[in-house]
């Protein structure tokens, strides 16, 4: 199992999402190295701590420009391309493009050209000698270019640039989320999946993941609870997983939940009157369980090698300490999840 890890930047300055809760209820997210990390220094760092646990490659979330100002976020990429140990990974972007970077249909060009030098590098994570790429929403990728052909049409009119720059094309890989009924749980049945998984074999992607499978609540009659444990939240990512194994064509990327647990968010921000949407939180993660989620994950890559390109896998995250999906070393833990990983991909990889 080749294992990467999200990376979300939210950390280079103290902007909202450094909310008082965050900072005052939940001190054991803190990274060791401290909340800021904002310096290639800083950076070089963390790909030591993940290449030393043995992550191959971070996917780094990017923001196209929606409304012409560059997310401050996109610079850790920017930081891992100026480090001196870069080579010790590989890296690819997550395109965020949701609420705030969308890419729609006139702007797809532009996108390409913030794309290209990324796709180029020589530490670009490839499959088949072509460099990968990834979507954050295969719905809005589609909304925004208008429709499954047109989008089909974009992602060839990408790949003919990489061609053009020597690269046999481009690995284009978009996130699906599983079907849910109104209690919150997981749909079953197979023609709800195929209404999903219609979606993402209809607009040319070449293989499909998630970022991350969390679940907003659980309903139970009149009433509604948060509390989930953690064995369940990896039980949905092994659901969904096996369902796109079984229903959808393309190759998957398979999903390894870190955690989620959103409450440091869940108050109000500034700059917004309302506070994070509540959702499910698994408080009770242990080393032992991200281990055990770890190893299943690659034992099945071994076994359904054929429907995973170069046997990849990916974790959310290695710092949405926000959202409870980190498995960066921080000062509650002191590395014991990053360690729990380490164990894990050596077991599965000897």
């Amino acid at each position: 199992m080749k294992l990467g890890a999200y990376y979300w930047d939210g950390w280079y300055d103290r902007i909202p999402h450094w909310t008082d809760r965050l900072l005052s209820d939940f001190t054991e997210r803190e990274p060791v190295w401290g909340w800021l990390g904002n310096t290639v220094v800083n950076m070089e760092l963390q790909i030591d701590y993940a290449a030393d646990a043995g992550l191959s490659y971070f996917a780094f979330d990017w923001y196209y420009p929606e409304h012409g100002h560059i997310n401050r976020m996109n610079e850790a990429v920017d930081r891992y391309l100026a480090s001196q140990n870069a080579g010790r990974m590989e890296f690819c972007l997550l395109v965020a493009n949701h609420s705030g970077g969308f890419i729609y249909r006139d702007k797809w060009d532009d996108a390409c050209d913030m794309f290209m030098p990324y796709l180029t590098d020589k530490n670009a994570l490839c499959v088949n000698g072509c460099p990968v790429i990834i979507f954050f929403s295969t719905g809005d990728l589609i909304r925004c270019l208008g429709g499954a052909d047109e989008t089909k049409i974009c992602l060839d009119r990408l790949r003919e640039r990489i061609q053009a720059a020597g690269f046999p094309g481009v690995y284009v890989i978009g996130c699906g989320g599983p079907p849910r009924d109104d209690t919150g749980e997981i749909v079953l049945c197979p023609g709800a999946w195929r209404d999903m998984i219609n979606m993402l074999e209809s607009c040319g992607l070449d293989a499909v993941t998630g970022y991350n499978y969390h679940r907003n609540h659980i309903k139970n009659g009149d009433e509604i609870s948060y509390i989930y444990p953690y064995e369940k939240l990896v039980n949905d990512h092994i659901i969904s997983r096996n369902a796109i194994s079984e229903y959808c064509r393309l190759p998957q990327m398979p999903l390894i939940i870190g955690g989620w647990d959103c409450r440091p968010w869940e108050t109000v921000w500034k700059g917004r009157s309302e506070p994070h949407p509540r959702s499910c939180y698994s408080p009770d993660r242990t080393p032992t369980d991200v281990y055990n989620h770890v190893l299943e994950t690659g034992k099945w890559i071994e076994a359904n090698s054929g429907k995973v390109p170069d046997k990849l896998a990916i974790v959310y995250a290695w710092n949405e300490n926000g959202e409870g999906g980190y498995i960066e070393p921080t000062v509650g833990d002191r590395g014991a999840i990053l360690n729990a990983v380490r164990r894990a991909l050596e077991d599965v990889n000897r």
